[in-house]
């Protein structure tokens, strides 16, 4: 393989999923575990499940997109030993539910009856949500690492490493919009106090979960790149040396390390409670975890197969003479 098998839609497939997956997780976390019985609180997650559906909807396009036969898409689901398989599965299952949950929050008069009628089972399609998008953050990891061929992808680090980022970017997600929808919209009603008030707790809590969150990745980022730095593997020392002081230098240490990670873990840690703690960090966080799974696919080298090099050195260069003399409908003889 001398090209990238791979094109930009499988990272950005990652990316969304494990960020959907992510908001899901911590929503049914926040929700059952830390502010148990708090109405508000699911409430003010509304808005940042609604983003979480967009994701997952929009990661699976990009997945059927890249399948290159977008009309056979079901194929993806019926083969029960595919990796590939049982991730469309946990989105499909994951977008159900959460459309389910988020639609039970729609307060427009006439849907009223169908909101009413869904938040019955509210609590049991958030926690259904929560378990899949669980389950997604890891499989984002879990898909490249499978691939047994390509020595920067099969390792147990990279299904770790996505789950940490698929964490942090949602808590980024989830920061910059909780409380948004469907709030009242005036702090001096009751419902709108109550999801202002959540909205702030939930926030000061997401903070404090990511700072722990980027410090994590900065950590298990750099172990598994320096190691394959000093790796045995001939194919992964490759891509380490790529990364660390090669092609993609500039993208792993100004992109990922100062932009993506140090920069907002500085602002969290240092000007908590301004603009650039509660907005620019967050989006930074996001620009990272995207960055970082398109640096990821596009490390596809694997060890070339038996003959393989004898194979391109013996076909005939792109610009042979007897390639380019003959044009196409001309006969020479």
């Amino acid at each position: 393989m001398r090209h990238h098998f791979w094109e930009w839609p499988i990272p950005t497939y990652l990316f969304l999923g494990g960020l959907g997956g992510g908001i899901f997780c911590l929503a049914a976390i926040l929700t059952f575990f830390v502010f148990p019985g708090i109405d508000a609180v699911p409430m003010a997650m509304a808005w940042p499940g609604f983003i979480g559906i967009l994701c997952i909807g929009l990661g699976t396009v990009m997945l059927v997109v890249d399948l290159g036969q977008p009309m056979v898409f079901y194929r993806a689901f019926i083969k029960s030993t595919s990796v590939l398989a049982w991730g469309a599965r946990l989105l499909t299952v994951c977008a159900i539910f959460s459309v389910l949950w988020f639609a039970s929050y729609i307060p427009w008069d006439w849907f009223r009856p169908i909101a009413d009628f869904l938040g019955i089972f509210r609590g049991f399609s958030l926690a259904v949500a929560g378990v899949c998008g669980t389950c997604i953050m890891l499989y984002t990891g879990i898909f490249l690492s499978t691939l047994k061929a390509h020595a920067f992808w099969a390792t147990p680090a990279l299904p770790v490493l996505f789950t940490i980022s698929a964490l942090s970017t949602a808590c980024a997600a989830i920061s910059l919009s909780v409380g948004w929808w469907p709030a009242d919209g005036s702090i001096y009603t009751e419902a709108g106090f109550l999801n202002l008030l959540a909205s702030e707790e939930s926030k000061h809590l997401l903070h404090i979960v990511d700072v722990i969150l980027v410090a994590c990745e900065i950590v298990v980022l750099l172990v598994m790149v320096l190691s394959f730095l000093g790796a045995g593997n001939k194919t992964a020392n490759k891509v380490g040396h790529k990364w660390v002081h090669g092609s993609y230098a500039l993208g792993f240490w100004g992109g990922m390390i100062v932009l993506g990670l140090g920069l907002p873990e500085l602002m969290y840690i240092f000007m908590d409670g301004t603009i650039a703690s509660s907005v620019i960090a967050p989006v930074l966080v996001l620009c990272g975890g995207c960055l970082l799974r398109f640096l990821v696919v596009y490390s596809d080298e694997r060890a070339p197969l038996p003959g393989e090099n004898q194979y391109f050195e013996k076909l005939a260069k792109r610009d042979a003479e007897f390639v380019t003399k003959w044009t196409y409908g001309e006969n020479l003889y």
